[in-house]
């Protein structure tokens, strides 16, 4: 099913206020840095994770500055933020090995971790080199869980950023799959911030 425009514009789909949303997140809009304060200590306990909206212009605005979502879980904090239901974004295991017009392909990856090992072998890798060398190998990275139709035509590097590793647990549920997908999404947004969204962590002594 195709989405038109609007329906790609996340802010064009109004959250209810005070109401609860899919894993119990809640949408609220403050007038007063008083009220913000209140609504702060309120939710902390049951709804650690926040985001709120800082107003900064952003090619993707997701919250506008005195609102703000709660929610007990990250992913349920991402869905509620970015509609992700509500727009459309579909999660899908894209099978690698099997793919035989992919770039590069699935047999070049193979050889390539083979020429590495001997690097591996002699530690003559990075951390983050060795640390991808044992993740990822010929056996468990067959293929990844994708996200798709993305608002403004944006692809995955657009929405996670560089740092992104895919998830390779092809025996995982569509619902579990989805779940890390949203969860990968708060991770990657609250260590490399999205222009005009600010993520915090109750948890960790985040909230101001």
């Amino acid at each position: 099913m195709l989405h038109s425009e609007i329906e790609k514009d996340p802010l064009s789909v109004e959250l209810p206020r005070g109401k609860s949303l899919w894993g119990d997140a809640l949408f609220f809009r403050v007038e007063s840095e008083r009220e913000e304060a209140e609504l702060l200590r309120k939710q902390l306990d049951e709804r650690p994770y926040a985001a709120t909206g800082t107003g900064e212009e952003s090619d993707l605005t997701l919250l506008q500055p005195g609102e703000w979502v709660f929610a007990p879980f990250k992913e349920a904090l991402i869905a509620a933020v970015t509609r992700w239901d509500q727009i459309g974004i579909k999660t899908r295991w894209y099978d690698w090995r099997a793919d035989k017009s992919a770039a590069p392909s699935y047999e070049h990856f193979v050889r390539d971790h083979a020429e590495r090992h001997e690097r591996f072998e002699n530690n003559r890798m990075t951390v983050f080199e060795a640390l991808d060398h044992v993740t990822y190998t010929p056996d468990t990275f067959t293929g990844y869980w994708l996200i798709e139709n993305l608002p403004k035509g944006m692809s995955m590097m657009d929405w996670y950023g560089p740092r992104y590793r895919h998830c390779i647990k092809r025996d995982a549920k569509l619902c579990e799959a989805k779940c890390i997908m949203q969860e990968a999404t708060f991770d990657h947004w609250r260590y490399a911030p999205r222009t005009g969204l600010k993520l915090m962590d109750g948890r960790r002594g985040e909230w101001r």
